[in-house]
């Protein structure tokens, strides 16, 4: 049996928000069909086993990296989110202090226009982050880091 992850990383972007008093990090998709499946999947993982891992690169730029832990997942397939290239100036700058202060909470969305907050649909329920790190791209080269190194490879 294989613990790889399978990741997802052709999602839109990252829309921050704040619901219950917790920072709320909600992958954006532009396929609703495609980020109902996610959706579907992400309300199996356990609330104990979650990580989100952002990772700051050289110059402007950060991944995130979100999954459950394969060896407690209940589903053969492991879907892991991953996806880079975003801009770590303008709301990751402003978001990071609420990261670093309490784990935020995972969501998957739908925008029928990225452009226009008004067609955004939150698909999923809000998922709880048990494990949540900023870390260097440095960082990968500790084995700790395994699952986020594969998703940085791609």
């Amino acid at each position: 049996m294989s613990l790889e992850i399978n990741w997802k990383d052709n999602f839109y972007g990252i829309s921050w928000a704040y619901e219950k008093n917790r920072l709320v990090v909600s992958t954006v998709f532009e396929d609703k069909k495609e980020a109902l499946e996610i959706a579907k999947e992400i309300e199996d993982w356990s609330d104990k086993f979650t990580r989100l891992t952002i990772i700051e690169k050289e110059g402007d730029e950060f991944a995130i990296c979100c999954y459950q832990d394969p060896q407690v997942s209940k589903n053969d397939r492991r879907l892991g989110l991953f996806r880079t290239g975003m801009r770590q100036s303008g709301g990751y700058a402003q978001v990071k202090p609420m990261i670093e202060e309490r784990a935020p909470l995972l969501q998957i969305a739908y925008a029928a226009d990225v452009r226009d907050m008004a067609t955004y649909e939150q698909i999923s329920r809000l998922v709880p982050i048990r494990k949540c790190r900023i870390i260097s791209e440095k960082d990968l080269k500790k084995q700790e880091y395994y699952y986020e190194k594969t998703a940085n490879a791609l």
